[in-house]
């Protein structure tokens, strides 16, 4: 190869290594910058504010739009400069059609939140399907009218191929009779024959032990659940209420 030829090669390598060190510079600013104004927002907000509840300030698709995430599940917006904040819907129209990104980053959240509870700590009803079509967690209360009906359909839920996952949400809150009641149950040996017979109105007994139930309330609470049946879906998607087992399978897309 000529002199002439190894310089322009040089040339073209020295070329290409500052693009790439130009490019992760730059990089390094934009994040550094996204950290400075979520910083940024956060304060404002606590100034004005002290005891607002904020979990997470991040960036959204709009860039001089961030979300202020707060850990009760409720989600507003603020502009760059933390000058406006906003409280309703985002809706992405790029597409031609209305796409809620407020309630995608709910569902992606409340998924993320119910990943963290171990299914060790639930009471499990499998389906009777060889592989689960689709699994619903419901937070539930003994003494709730609508969490019983739910349950005397969980069989017809399993045989349409739908798992079942309990969590704890006695209403009343820690230590009342519906607390003492379902931690019975999660305490029994046979737990999912304990809250059965305990949702029939029949008498399981005292039992204690350590157990995950106000851990599940807290966990309930922060996801927005306020009554019971609150029934989650595998995607993040909250049905607040009782539904009928084929109405449900609908909507699971199983049927």
């Amino acid at each position: 190869m000529s002199h002439l030829g190894v310089k322009i090669m040089s040339f073209f390598l020295m070329s290409r290594i500052f693009l790439a060190l130009s490019f992760l510079f730059f990089t390094s600013i934009c994040f550094a910058s996204y950290e400075s104004v979520e910083k940024g927002i956060k304060d404002k907000l606590l100034v004005i504010s002290p005891k607002m509840p904020i979990d997470l300030v991040s960036a959204t698709e709009i860039p001089w739009l961030f979300q202020v995430s707060l850990k009760d599940g409720t989600i507003l917006y603020a502009d760059k400069n933390g000058h406006f904040l906003f409280a309703g819907q985002v809706f992405d129209m790029r597409e031609g059609r209305f796409n809620n990104l407020t309630e995608k980053s709910k569902k992606d959240n409340r998924r993320d939140l119910l990943s963290l509870s171990p299914e060790n700590e639930m009471i499990i009803f499998p389906s009777k399907t060889p592989k689960p079509l689709a699994t619903i967690t419901v937070f539930t209360d003994i003494d709730c009218g609508y969490c019983r009906k739910l349950h005397r359909e969980v069989g017809m839920l399993n045989e349409l191929g739908v798992t079942v996952r309990y969590l704890g949400f006695p209403r009343a809150g820690v230590g009342s009779d519906s607390y003492e009641k379902i931690v019975a149950a999660w305490c029994s040996e046979d737990p999912m024959d304990a809250l059965t017979r305990a949702k029939l109105g029949q008498d399981i007994g005292d039992l204690y032990c350590d157990n995950p139930i106000e851990k599940q309330l807290m966990l309930g609470e922060k996801l927005g659940v306020s009554g019971t049946p609150a029934i989650f879906f595998e995607d993040g998607t909250l049905q607040p209420g009782y539904i009928e087992a084929r109405k449900m399978a609908t909507l699971l897309g199983i049927r």
